[in-house]
């Protein structure tokens, strides 16, 4: 059973006939009984949770251990959780005080408030802090070998960050939704720049103490008048919890690096359900917050869009802004419903995924505010065009530029198929969900209330999907070049023709030596061709899944040492096109064998340009 620590308070309305009245009746035994499910299914180590209702904190509690070695219980008050890209928030909202101010015009281009670097202008459009908010300046996905490091020595500050990490541009600003971590950061160094006053000082002089939010800061490694209170990550391998370092984001910090408490995260949700006020304190004017608080960008006008940083989500039907936040070991989420001036904080320490942060809610509202699900039927004649909608679809949020390209290789992206029901069939979410169409190119879950819309290009073919839930994260027709055929297909016949090569030789090696020179020098680059290919093929794979997301932290020796082979395959493979071509003009060897030397040439060709294409030739890494 779960473990149950903290207090639990309620706010209470007294009805005319004298009775008191809960806004959401048992919720302490709806959270308990939600909590104890997930902790035992979830392997959900400690988790906090903020509820407030109406202007008061209807609901604060701890749960689990925030230091099993010292015994330490999570406590809403006192015991601190990283809320990741959550703090997006706050840096979004110091952006929107300096436009209140005047000192930042939302339309202009970023470059004017930078300093000692420029955003390349890659397109004709610049891009605005409105590009910025809503996740569409265009910018590719980064951050192996610098997003996080375990040591604050060794961390860049938020001006170095902005500088030395800037992604490629990739897509006309305002084009796609696809999240980027560097733009928050960049705005976050934009902020301390006009202000000309240190991000993390900023944060806590014009939003933290004025709401006394007195255990959270940006600041890294923690203060020390912090420190004690921060719930350890752990990690469970074999039954064993092993805590692991404080994750330090440095320089990119205006993008994910607040550590939080639940009952300190009531004060900022009912900063923003107040209109930018809590108490004495504005920190922000109502028709700002109002305007945050409004749809800026939507990839489709029928689904959720972006907000001023703020996205939305909607949950039977109900609108909600926020935001979520994931750390390697926290998982977070922040939402607002402004009409019931109702606001929940959620934040788990687990290294197993999104999943309760994402379930809890959507419990919440199916127990609080539930709504029946409008039943639709498929249109008879959907067959005569779905095939236009099928095929594998990626999300923009990746790597273009660099090594961390082919870190998507693995990934098989979004498949969409008809089905024999009129309707598709959409993979690549937990479990297949199969859609029937509403409108023109809009589709809804048949059992559940996801929509997806799909966009045209110029010509009228569907190039574009969009997941109503996610309007940061926009995805597009997958490039042939990274179907499962070319990356996984094709290398993996490369690599059983090389191994052909060395059975070959193992099993011919007397023949061998009463060869020609000419004979033996062709086939001893065959081996050598075929051997660095399987070697460097064999270590990097070996390499990802070793060290996953320490990647994120440093580049290893051992990939860096690496990356020295796939240049040595080079000139390996022109000696091999060469004999290639020779044997066949002069005859040489009977013609099975002059094949199959053909074939481990075209290998070998067809990998080099697939490490080129992924980025594997040379160091090619920030």
């Amino acid at each position: 059973m779960a473990l149950t620590f903290g207090a639990a308070s309620s706010a209470q309305e007294v009805s005319d006939t004298g009775e008191v009245e809960e806004p959401y009746p048992n919720l302490d035994v709806f959270v308990d009984s939600v909590m104890e499910t997930q902790f035992k299914l979830l392997d959900i180590s400690a988790m906090t949770i903020s509820i407030v209702k109406d202007g008061e904190v209807i609901f604060a509690k701890g749960y689990g251990m925030q230091n099993r070695e010292e015994g330490i219980p999570v406590t809403p008050d006192t015991s601190l959780f990283r809320i990741g890209s959550t703090s997006k928030l706050f840096t979004w909202t110091a952006v929107m005080q300096q436009y209140e101010r005047g000192n930042l015009d939302l339309d202009a281009d970023v470059n004017q408030y930078l300093t000692g670097f420029q955003i390349p202008d890659t397109f004709d459009e610049p891009i605005t802090l409105k590009h910025i908010l809503t996740h569409t300046p265009g910018f590719e996905d980064g951050g192996l070998g610098y997003l996080i490091t375990h040591n604050a020595e060794d961390a860049a500050t938020i001006e170095e960050f902005a500088s030395n990490y800037i992604p490629a541009r990739v897509n006309e600003p305002g084009k796609y939704g696809s999240y980027s971590n560097y733009g928050t950061a960049l705005a976050g160094y934009i902020v301390q720049n006009v202000t000309g006053v240190p991000f993390d000082e900023y944060i806590e002089q014009n939003i933290l103490e004025p709401l006394g939010m007195n255990n959270t800061t940006f600041r890294e490694p923690l203060p020390e008048n912090l420190a004690g209170g921060m719930t350890v990550g752990y990690k469970r391998e074999a039954g064993v919890y092993e805590p692991q370092p404080y994750e330090i984001i440095g320089g990119g910090r205006p993008a994910g690096s607040i550590a939080s408490t639940a009952s300190d995260m009531t004060k900022f949700m009912m900063a923003h359900l107040n209109g930018g006020r809590l108490g004495d304190a504005q920190i922000l004017q109502p028709e700002t917050a109002a305007l945050m608080h409004s749809v800026l960008f939507q990839p489709d006008a029928r689904l959720g869009g972006m907000a001023y940083g703020f996205y939305e989500e909607y949950i039977n039907g109900r609108r909600l802004i926020g935001h979520g936040g994931d750390t390697f070991q926290f998982h977070t989420d922040m939402i607002l419903d402004m009409p019931e001036n109702l606001g929940i904080f959620i934040s788990y320490q687990t290294i197993t995924g999104t999943k309760g942060r994402t379930e809890f809610n959507k419990i919440f509202y199916n127990t609080y505010y539930p709504a029946e699900l409008e039943a639709i039927v498929p249109p008879e004649d959907f067959n005569e065009r779905a095939h236009k909608y099928a095929g594998n679809y990626s999300f923009w949020r990746r790597n273009f530029s660099t090594l961390e390209k082919a870190m998507s290789i693995p990934s098989g992206g979004f498949t969409v198929a008809p089905s024999e029901q009129n309707t598709l069939i959409f993979s690549g979410l937990e479990n297949p969900v199969q859609l029937v169409e509403i409108g023109e190119n809009l589709f809804r879950q048949i059992d559940g209330p996801m929509k997806v819309a799909f966009g045209e290009d110029e010509d009228g073919n569907i190039q574009d999907l969009y997941i109503d839930f996610l309007p940061f994260m926009a995805m597009s027709r997958t490039p042939t070049l990274e179907t499962a055929f070319f990356k996984l297909i094709l290398p993996l016949l490369s690599i059983l023709i090389f191994f052909t090569v060395w059975v070959g030789w193992l099993y011919r090696r007397k023949e061998f030596k009463a060869m020609e020179s000419g004979e033996t020098a062709a086939i001893k680059l065959s081996l050598a061709t075929s051997g660095l290919n399987l070697l460097f093929i064999f270590m990097f794979i070996g390499i990802f899944a070793t060290y996953q997301v320490d990647l994120f932290f440093e580049i290893p020796t051992v990939l860096k040492l690496s990356l020295i082979l796939p240049l040595l395959i080079i000139p390996a493979t022109l000696g091999v096109a060469y004999f290639a071509v020779k044997m066949w003009r002069e005859g040489f060897w009977r013609p099975g064998r002059r094949i199959h030397y053909s074939l481990v040439a075209v290998a070998s060709l067809f990998m080099l340009f697939f490490y080129s294409y992924w980025n594997m030739l040379g160091w090619q890494y920030l």
